[in-house]
């Protein structure tokens, strides 16, 4: 029996180096870069109705926390952050331990909160909204920042590079369980947040991996 003619063999081989070459040339996508927050220039700022009088600010630190961020690929940005209760401040001693009492944040009880997203989603070329869950007082609740991208570029003084954010959010503070002096302080608080950070690529290494 004659042997087909070679236009008529197999190409799968040649087709299978084919790809693989064109796999090979082409570039992978970087992975985000993934930055530790900055606890100096990185705060926490809220604001409450005072019985339709005012709308007083108060301050919380962030105690720890990462975020991986790509410019050219927000879909790829996660954030995860912890925010220490115990360092609120009001401006005044005797507000402050009421607002860090049983009777609010209970701090003795839950010291922390913590914010993890769960998508980010890019509004236009420097804004967007983050969806994320905030676990605070017990309770985790879905809450979304919506952020604006200010820069990334390099410090001079802190000799990395770094990203700076701000984003806002209303918190309804009836979800998590304070419902006290509900015809002092206003239902819904406000969120101020102004955000810096440091690229680190250990960053977002867990705990139990130290």
């Amino acid at each position: 029996m004659s042997k087909p003619s070679s236009r008529y063999r197999p190409l799968r081989p040649v087709a299978a180096c084919a790809a693989v070459a064109l796999a090979a040339a082409t570039p992978a996508r970087a992975a985000p870069d993934t930055y530790r927050f900055d606890l100096v220039h990185t705060q926490v700022w809220f604001a409450a109705d005072h019985q339709r009088f005012s709308r007083p600010q108060g301050r919380l630190r962030v105690k720890e926390g990462w975020f991986q961020f790509d410019p050219k690929d927000w879909s790829s940005a996660r954030v995860d952050v912890v925010v220490d209760l115990a360092s609120l401040d009001l401006g005044d001693a005797k507000w402050n331990d009421t607002a860090t009492s049983g009777q609010l944040l209970d701090v003795a009880r839950w010291p922390t909160a913590r914010y993890a997203s769960r998508s980010v989603e890019r509004k236009d070329a420097t804004h967007g909204v983050i969806h994320g869950d905030l676990t605070f007082r017990g309770e985790t609740r879905a809450l979304d920042l919506a952020f604006t991208l200010n820069r990334v570029g390099n410090d001079p003084y802190a000799l990395k590079q770094k990203a700076g954010f701000s984003a806002t959010a209303r918190l309804p503070r009836f979800d998590f369980g304070i419902t006290r002096y509900k015809d002092v302080i206003g239902a819904d608080i406000e969120l101020r947040i102004e955000v810096e950070g440091l690229r680190d690529g250990d960053a977002a290494r867990s705990k139990k991996d130290e």
